[in-house]
């Protein structure tokens, strides 16, 4: 037997969460036992539209269902407004019913997009998510966060919207760029240092067989353990509003930040986010907190394992600035960072100085540059 699904409890319908190998192929299974008919429609991007995406919708097919498939653009053009308006068309012209399922088949930035999709179309059709990427398995797949891009601002236009299944197919994780993959081990990197020490401990000793080497044994007990990390922080906190679901936003302030200021280019957001929680680390031991010398050497060993594209040159403070200003989680005008007392302990701060923050960035490039 595999392992059991686990219960995302958010909402007034919990959902299951499957994490293990050969999921694809019992897909239409899952699915019925979720979904009612034999219909269902298939979003992908461009780049697995012949390969994954194909795959989920001849299972589906072969096993009795009628599947209408469209792919988005890649990367965060997927989640632009004229994308979503196309989607829409796409789901208007197959006449799309209310109680068609929407499989999201992809990264984050699909299921984002579908998600959103699946929210607003006739006020919210079923939504299921397959995920084929570390940090969408991980991370975004789980607690309801869909989204689309202004112009002006990322993920401004947005919905909590929880799907009724999450699939998470470790196979998929075989053919995944090792740039891809790296950047999901950023989100994995939070959940041990935000909250469970222990799982920072098994993350540092297994990090080889789960990374390097992608055994299946680990990457499961990798993924399913942040898939319960996440499910009970999204049921404590659904609408990311002061509880433990805030939490996690370790990283993220900063990280969204860079994001904006490089203009979305230069930096995948698990890559944006590991520079951000490096900055985070540096402003803790900056405040005299997370002393303790084995946690603090344990937290900048995982953060030192996280590959990331180098700190941009000439960026300006002026572009950083602006971006943290223009982060959705502003409180009263200012910041709110998550920092940590200890591995296991994050606090929300919202009194970070521009002053302590330029320090902060000062002492993680200058920690950068070590060899």
């Amino acid at each position: 037997m595999g392992n059991p699904p686990i219960r995302v409890r958010v909402g007034p319908k919990p959902y299951p969460v499957h994490v293990g190998r050969g999921l694809l192929a019992r897909l239409p299974r899952l699915l019925a036992s979720r979904a009612p008919g034999r219909r269902a429609v298939v979003i992908t991007d461009a780049r697995l539209a012949r390969s994954l995406g194909a795959r989920v919708a001849r299972s589906l097919r072969a096993a009795g269902w009628r599947v209408d498939a469209a792919a988005l653009p890649q990367g965060e053009r997927a989640k632009s407004l004229a994308a979503l308006v196309h989607l829409y068309g796409f789901l208007i012209d197959r006449r799309t019913e209310r109680r068609t399922p929407l499989v999201a088949v992809g990264g984050g930035t699909v299921g984002d997009a579908a998600g959103f999709a699946a929210a607003t179309y006739f006020r919210g059709i079923p939504l299921v998510h397959v995920p084929t990427t570390l940090l969408a398995q991980v991370d975004s797949a789980i607690g309801g966060k869909t989204a689309v891009n202004h112009p002006l601002v990322k993920n401004a236009i947005g919905a909590f919207y929880q799907p009724v299944l999450v699939v998470a197919d470790i196979d998929a994780l075989a053919s995944l760029p090792q740039p891809e993959l790296a950047a999901g081990m950023a989100e994995v990197v939070k959940y041990a240092l935000v909250f469970d020490r222990s799982f920072a401990r098994w993350l540092d000793s297994s990090w080889r067989q789960a990374v390097e080497l992608r055994q299946t044994a680990a990457l499961i007990r990798l993924v399913r353990h942040c898939v319960r990390l996440k499910a009970a922080a999204a049921a404590d906190d659904e609408k990311d509003l002061f509880g433990r679901r805030e939490l996690l936003n370790f990283g993220h302030t900063f990280g969204h930040a860079l994001e904006a200021a490089t203009g979305y280019r230069r930096f995948r957001h698990g890559e944006a986010v590991a520079w951000g929680m490096r900055v985070a680390v540096e402003l803790s031991k900056g405040r005299g907190w997370l002393t303790e010398r084995s946690e603090r050497t344990l937290a900048e060993a995982l953060l030192r394992r996280l590959p990331s594209p180098s700190w941009p040159r000439g960026l300006r403070r002026g572009a950083l600035l602006a971006g943290l200003a223009g982060d959705k989680k502003v409180a009263g005008a200012r910041n709110v960072f998550i920092l940590l007392r200890g591995l296991g302990r994050p606090v929300r701060v919202r009194d970070v100085s521009r002053r302590e923050l330029l320090r902060a960035i000062a002492r993680t490039l200058k920690q950068a540059r070590r060899p």
